[in-house]
């Protein structure tokens, strides 16, 4: 059998084994080629779907859309329609499926001037519209060629609490110019083993007519009215810390002027040792800064509270309520959305002015009704939220509902004038039916509108039927 194939391979033409060999080596060529392509087919695959998993995973979104008119939406990724809780039906009939109409007004006249072609790009915060109010995001990407059609592709990414912690800041910036500018510092120095402390001239000038207090530890001398008698405590604290314990201190406290007015002060101090290392004085500053405390006062109050009715605004409500659930797991709370009933008609029978007398009467009446730590906020014209913490009870939950309920269903007295009003609410339950605020915001609006349509002037705990009827499941 050997000597039969070794005749029959020496019978072959030398071109027709070239042109053997040469066939082997292209199909394996050509194999190879494939199987080269599915490889890389399978990791492009795979990349794209870790890139769709990771921008679900940080609140950020995928769209492509055509330069010009409303940003005509070619593609958008599942975390797009997350992000801003819409479904792609909703961008099509609410939005036209245009993305600029999602953006605010200013950044929308923005994008309808960048015009796509070769190396156009764009890294931009924008304010955009969502289903629970707008939101920034930072918008990145570039144009892209398709079938000779340049269309714009971005990455949104939801820069919110980014932005609310830049505005923390920027007060606490504002903090320690105040700081600065206003202080007039009064140096003291205390004698631990003579039991005396010293203080500079300047502090006549704000505190009184001495700058010399023997015995002071001896006599504690905090516990008189010199300091403010909630601050006794915590003043007695930071001597002991200074003189027992031998460490730096910072602290605040309240102090007496010469006008018998008590101001905040800031007391930074702390102990000189000799060469044994032991603390035999006592060095420090008082700094005066009422006025800065009273001005951080007033910005935070304007960063976090609605101007017209003193309740938090839409964004401080969500930060609250979102901390609440963050710091208090496991436990529970309710949240209710408030709606006036035909607003529209009170402002266009008594007008806009009686209207927001109205609002500011109302916030009135649930601050009153309500404990110091819920949370009462204006999250829209005439719609509110309310987040009672810590109700546990079945029959508790009813009670709160049915007390929000009678208050809002008081008239509000404006002057001479008695105006009736009544109020829809629909009401969401923590962690029952939701563990986030956009969750508890979403089912609450869905009992809310159950309300109005069965005539409103009520109260509609959410049930999970309302997403059956939603699907046609009833």
């Amino acid at each position: 059998m050997g000597k039969n194939a070794l005749i029959f391979g020496a019978s072959l033409p030398g071109a027709m084994i070239a042109t053997i060999i040469a066939s082997v080596v292209a199909v394996l060529l050509l194999a190879g080629f494939v199987l080269y392509m599915w490889i890389n087919q399978e990791k492009s695959a795979m990349i794209a779907r870790e890139v769709q998993n990771i921008t679900n995973q940080i609140g950020a979104g995928i769209v492509d859309f055509i330069a010009g008119g409303d940003g005509y939406i070619t593609y958008a990724s599942k975390g797009f329609y997350t992000l801003l809780g819409y479904s792609m039906t909703e961008i099509h009939e609410e939005f036209k499926n245009g993305f600029f109409n999602l953006l605010e007004d200013k950044y929308a006249e923005f994008m309808r001037t960048v015009e796509a072609g070769p190396d156009v790009s764009i890294n931009e915060e924008m304010k955009i519209n969502t289903k629970w109010g707008s939101k920034w995001v930072l918008v990145t990407g570039n144009a892209v060629q398709r079938k000779k059609i340049y269309t714009m592709s971005v990455v949104l990414v939801d820069i919110t609490n980014e932005k609310l912690l830049n505005e923390q800041l920027i007060v606490e910036e504002e903090r320690y110019k105040l700081v600065t500018e206003l202080s007039n510092d009064v140096i003291f120095n205390y004698s631990i083993a003579d039991d005396v402390i010293s203080v500079s001239d300047n502090f006549i000038s704000f505190f009184g007519d001495s700058t010399s207090f023997a015995d002071f530890n001896r006599n504690k001398r905090w516990e008189k009215d010199f300091v403010y008698e909630e601050d006794r405590e915590k003043f007695a604290e930071l001597f002991r810390i200074l003189t027992v314990k031998g460490d730096k201190v910072d602290e605040q406290v309240r102090l007496k002027d010469k006008k018998n007015v008590y101001i905040w002060c800031r007391i930074i101090a702390m102990p000189v040792r000799n060469q044994n290392g032991e603390a035999r004085e006592i060095v420090g500053k008082i700094i005066n800064i009422d006025l800065h405390k009273r001005e951080l006062a007033r910005l935070e109050t304007k960063a976090m509270r609605d101007p017209l009715t003193g309740a938090y605004n839409k964004e401080y409500t969500k930060l609250l309520i979102e901390r609440y659930m963050r710091e208090n797991a496991e436990s529970n709370g309710m949240l209710f959305i408030v709606d006036i009933d035909k607003f529209k008609q009170v402002n266009d029978t008594y007008g806009h002015i009686m209207g927001d007398n109205i609002i500011v009467e109302v916030v009135k009446q649930i601050t009153k009704s309500f404990r110091s730590n819920d949370i009462i906020g204006r999250i829209g014209g005439d719609e509110f939220a309310v987040f009672v913490c810590n109700v546990k009870k079945k029959e508790d939950q009813i009670k709160q509902a049915l007390k929000l309920h009678e208050v809002l269903r008081s008239p509000a007295v404006i002057g001479d004038k008695v105006i009736p009003k009544s109020a829809s609410i629909g009401v969401a339950m923590f962690p029952d039916h939701g563990s986030s605020y956009e969750r508890l915001v979403e089912c609450a609006d869905k009992a809310l509108y159950a309300v109005k349509g069965n005539g409103r002037d009520n109260f509609i705990i959410y049930d999970e039927s309302f997403e059956r009827v939603k699907h046609g499941e009833d």
